[in-house]
């Protein structure tokens, strides 16, 4: 698989119990939002070179997930902790074709990455390369024509429109003071 075409969703660094149940830290920390579900098709790609994760990637199914003060999950076919233990620690990404359609109102970050990005004005600013959450607010990398990269968080005084049909992110740049 393709790994370009998929979105990470958790990562997976330890066993929970003897019976192959695996405990999930959620990229997205806020479980009421997550779209993983039992049933589900996952890619397991290895996090290390400790993984037993074909670098290739690995295509398993969910079989069960309980959201608590731990996010724990099943793999179908894997029957006990030791042959979990043979796969960790890995990854896990969705085929971005899976995700439900996002409301009218809001976006997939990660249908944001690679637009292009311009002022206020309609002068080309650069494109956003990446984002990241660091607990409090979304951000956003953008790489500046110049070559520059620039880290801003995601708030309206920043990037007042994104236009997903024209695929184009306004962005305020902020005034630097010496």
């Amino acid at each position: 698989m393709d790994k370009t075409k998929l979105v990470k969703l958790a990562f997976a660094p330890r066993p929970h119990g003897i019976k192959g149940e695996v405990e999930l830290k959620l990229l997205n920390p806020d479980v009421e939002e997550s779209i993983l579900e039992a049933g589900m098709k996952v890619w397991l790609f290895p996090s290390d070179q400790r993984s037993g994760v074909s670098s290739s990637g690995e295509e398993r199914v969910i079989e069960r997930l309980s959201f608590g003060n731990k996010v724990i999950a099943y793999f179908q076919g894997v029957r006990d902790r030791t042959e979990l233990e043979g796969l960790l620690p890995f990854e896990i990404f969705l085929d971005r074709e899976s995700f439900p359609e996002a409301p009218e109102d809001e976006v997939y970050l990660v249908d944001l990455v690679d637009m292009e990005v311009f002022s206020p004005e309609d002068e080309k600013l650069g494109v956003l390369e990446s984002f990241s959450d660091n607990g409090m607010q979304y951000l956003f990398e953008v790489r500046l024509v110049s070559g520059e990269r620039i880290t801003l968080p995601y708030v309206e005084a920043f990037f007042p429109k994104i236009d997903l049909e024209k695929k184009k992110i306004t962005m305020v740049l902020p005034e630097y003071t010496e």
